[in-house]
């Protein structure tokens, strides 16, 4: 079943009236830390303006993935504000949604008596869109796919904010970077 992409334009937010150009060549993988708003909802969430006192924070990410499928909200030929560093200059930003009922220890990354199995569904699903959406555009763009960094990841190399996303939640599945990576790659050497 191919990938379900909906693109709505946030023309309200400050980013996109911005509209800084972007040379993708990489992509970061970020998780929202808010369970249970989805894809769609984000865009009544962040399509407003920083500048005008309409949200607390610049902020803008390309698309966000949930187990239905991607909500792109901006081109992804545009620099978006979603790592807090110098990753905005060359990489798109993705960020996963988190199903309700996850719970989080206040001010922290720390999951509070998370159940991998009742969420498992979930998180095997938009763990193949993301993969998917990567596929996509590492083939529009060209991107090597040793060019997907985490957000953590971003933090280590000095490019991004410090958050522990998305691996604070993997984990759970025993998953990594690297198995994300490795599973692109693998999809994209096969001409899939």
């Amino acid at each position: 079943m191919a990938l379900k992409i909906t693109t709505k334009y946030m023309i309200k937010n400050d980013c996109f009236l911005k509209g800084d150009p972007l040379r993708p060549s990489g992509i970061m993988i970020h998780s929202t830390a808010t369970p249970g708003i989805m894809a769609d909802d984000w865009f009544s969430i962040w399509n407003k303006s920083f500048a005008h006192g309409q949200m607390d924070r610049e902020v803008a990410v390309h698309a966000f993935v949930d187990d239905k499928g991607v909500f792109q909200y901006l081109p992804w030929t545009m620099r978006g504000w979603h790592a807090g560093g110098a990753a905005n200059n060359d990489c798109i930003g993705i960020e996963t949604c988190e199903p309700a009922g996850i719970e989080y220890a206040v001010g922290s990354f720390n999951l509070i008596a998370y159940d991998p199995k009742k969420f498992a569904s979930y998180f095997n699903k938009v763990w193949q869109n993301d993969i998917q959406l990567s596929v996509q555009l590492c083939r529009c763009f060209q991107i090597d796919p040793a060019k997907i960094i985490s957000h953590r990841e971003g933090f280590l190399l000095g490019l991004a904010t410090n958050h522990k996303d998305p691996e604070h939640w993997w984990k759970y599945y025993g998953k990594t970077m690297d198995d994300f990576r490795q599973q692109v790659k693998t999809i994209l050497d096969a001409g899939e």
